[in-house]
């Protein structure tokens, strides 16, 4: 790990306040591999009505020590989910938010939003190390009703 160092007089140019964010960044993301692991930490129950999944407000680590914040319930819709069994998943994702001109006459973002991605899949993610998803629950759709089973789910406790 590298990082900056600042003296009077210094020139500081936006790489270098990136490699200050960086350096945070990573040594809060390993901070959280380390110590704590990955999983699920408060929240995120997942419940099923009216062919809708509805994920509750929580908080989770990943795989790379990012921290996945889910504020409000979130909806996803089954109806159109065919097979029998599915993987309820959610993915720390970043977005380049709010333009604005640079000094070249184009535009820069200045700002990066952290936010969530919710999915349904047909495998586990928690089956595969490679992948950046978490698994909150399996849905297993049983005499036409779809049922909750959250011990796959990755507890951090």
């Amino acid at each position: 790990m590298e990082r900056v160092r600042f003296f009077d007089g210094q020139l500081l140019t936006a790489t270098d306040f990136e490699a200050e964010q960086r350096y945070h960044l990573e040594r809060r993301r390993l901070h959280n591999r380390m110590l704590h692991g990955f999983g699920v930490v408060d929240g995120l129950g997942v419940s099923v009505a009216d062919g809708t999944v509805i994920v509750s407000p929580g908080f989770a680590l990943d795989r790379r020590g990012n921290e996945i914040i889910v504020a409000g319930p979130v909806r996803i819709d089954l109806n159109v989910c065919t097979g029998d069994v599915y993987f309820v998943t959610i993915q720390y994702t970043e977005t380049a938010t709010d333009p604005v001109p640079n000094t070249n006459g184009g535009v820069e973002f200045s700002r990066v939003t952290e936010n969530f991605a919710l999915g349904i899949a047909t495998e586990d993610p928690d089956e595969s190390a490679d992948t950046q998803q978490l698994s909150l629950a399996r849905l297993v759709r049983q005499d036409g009703q779809w049922l909750v089973d959250e011990t796959c789910c990755r507890r951090i406790t």
